[in-house]
């Protein structure tokens, strides 16, 4: 006997993590549909499956058209595949689950405000007496020679964002000067260990674990990576003892739900922790297919209701590389229907 089908909503899907989560869910044996959302037509995660164009959070009467919209299409589950929608669908969690009963992928709000922010990131990681690279904020209208805290080179990078966006390599005062200039609240980091090759693995990883409904933790996985423009390029799965003791040592200072990544450096042979994400991220799916699938897991424990234990996920190495997908007669169909793109809202 078939089991029940699974609605699933996925946002963000032109971005890296929500396509990384549906890639995820379209390996699971579970009954899923999938739909898929995003604030733009011009987004190739909707053309794949059935997807809907959403609004804003940030503008008026969005609650209201998430609640109404996950009501009248009985979706069981939301992941939130936009860093920018993170904060909005956690302080409003509670108040979309009762409405509408669509259980809501996301950390407690209090936990995303302290790791949505690159600095309070730091004081977390300072205060709980983990390494972590020297950080400082600036203010470009009193920055002088002499308040520069760091040798050069060091990293300048907005307070909030995501993989490279608003990061840049400082090697000179002037240019420090001139960069920050586009950021609204310009950090500088500390650069630490080797010096980067898009050729060889150069002790920068990436790993994650995840929080159950009864708040025991499963994993971590572990794996170093090759960084292009600031994706994970390159993914080798690895054990390292170490490693693990450092992620589940973080594990029991912070209270997740579902998914928790983190980027480190090896540095002077500790781990050095640089940045706490409790979402997905853009290598979920490579975690997926070499055996720990997150989003399934959530489904499972948080939905299903069913045990999750350990899983031993397999060692190997992912490739990324670009994909087309071709969408014939839509743009002829969004002018005759005013708005409408086919199927899609």
């Amino acid at each position: 006997m078939k089991s029940k089908q699974i609605n699933v909503f996925v946002t963000g899907a032109g971005s890296a993590v929500g396509q990384s989560i549906i890639k995820s869910l379209s390996l699971s044996k579970l009954n899923i549909k999938i739909l898929t959302g995003d604030i733009s037509k011009l987004c190739s995660g909707l053309y794949a499956r059935e997807g809907y164009i959403i609004p804003e959070v940030e503008k008026k009467n969005s609650l209201k058209w998430f609640v109404n919209f996950f009501r009248k299409k009985k979706i069981d589950v939301l992941f939130i595949g936009s860093e920018y929608e993170i904060e909005f669908f956690s302080k409003y969690k509670k108040l979309i689950e009762n409405k509408s009963k669509t259980i809501v992928c996301v950390s407690d709000y209090d936990v995303i405000k302290i790791f949505n922010n690159k600095f309070s990131t730091i004081e977390f990681l300072k205060k709980n007496k983990f390494y972590y690279p020297k950080t400082y904020k600036i203010k470009n209208e009193n920055l002088t020679k002499d308040r520069i805290k760091l040798k050069y080179p060091f990293f300048l990078k907005n307070i909030h964002g995501t993989s490279s966006k608003s990061v840049f390599l400082i090697n000179s005062f002037k240019q420090l000067v001139d960069k920050s200039k586009s950021l609204k609240n310009p950090i500088i980091q500390e650069h630490l260990g080797r010096k980067y090759n898009a050729r060889n693995f150069h002790d920068e990883y990436t790993c994650s674990l995840f929080y159950t409904k009864e708040g025991t933790v499963i994993g971590p996985f572990m794996s170093e990576r090759i960084l292009k423009h600031g994706t994970s390029w390159i993914v080798k799965s690895i054990n390292n003892v170490n490693l693990k003791k450092t992620i589940l040592r973080i594990s029991n200072k912070i209270k997740g739900v579902g998914s928790l990544n983190f980027q480190m450096k090896k540095h002077k042979n500790k781990f050095y922790i640089f940045e706490i994400n409790p979402r997905f991220s853009g290598t979920t799916s490579i975690r997926a297919f070499f055996g720990f699938n997150e989003p399934e897991m959530f489904i499972k424990n948080f939905f299903l209701k069913k045990e999750i234990r350990n899983y031993k996920y397999k060692i190997g190495m992912a490739y990324r590389y670009f994909e087309d997908i071709f969408v014939q007669g839509c743009v002829k169909e969004y002018k005759k229907q005013k708005g409408r793109i086919l199927k899609w809202l």
